[in-house]
């Protein structure tokens, strides 16, 4: 998977990663970001070495689950958008010879995730 740096994506979720290994490289750990906006609660969970992406939106006051997704096959992750107010992340993966797939997820002001599948 291709990766932003851990700086970088700590600068977009506004969180720190918790670690499952301290003492791992960033790109071969599974790392776990929680952060929220003014509505949701959203946690990240990567592991870049094997391609995971697993992500767990909450809406704020009442802890229910209204997003989930779990992919296995992420190809690339990329830092759209990272304002104080505004931050947006595209995920790359299901690609073929004929197509890939492309998650936008806007994180700030208000959580939004748009998937497009387009040709090459």
């Amino acid at each position: 998977m291709e990766i932003p740096e851990e700086a970088d994506l700590i600068s977009v979720f506004e969180s720190l990663p918790g670690r499952k290994d301290e003492t791992e490289n960033f790109y071969y750990d599974t790392s776990s970001f929680i952060f929220e906006n003014e509505n949701e609660v959203m946690e990240v969970r990567l592991s870049p070495f094997y391609d995971e992406f697993i992500m767990d939106v909450k809406e704020k006051n009442s802890n229910e689950v209204f997003s989930y997704m779990k992919l296995l096959s992420v190809r690339k992750i990329e830092i759209a958008a990272d304002e104080k107010e505004y931050a947006i992340i595209r995920l790359f993966h299901g690609e073929s010879d004929l197509y890939e797939n492309i998650i936008e997820i806007t994180l700030r002001p208000k959580f939004k995730m748009i998937f497009k599948e387009q040709y090459r």
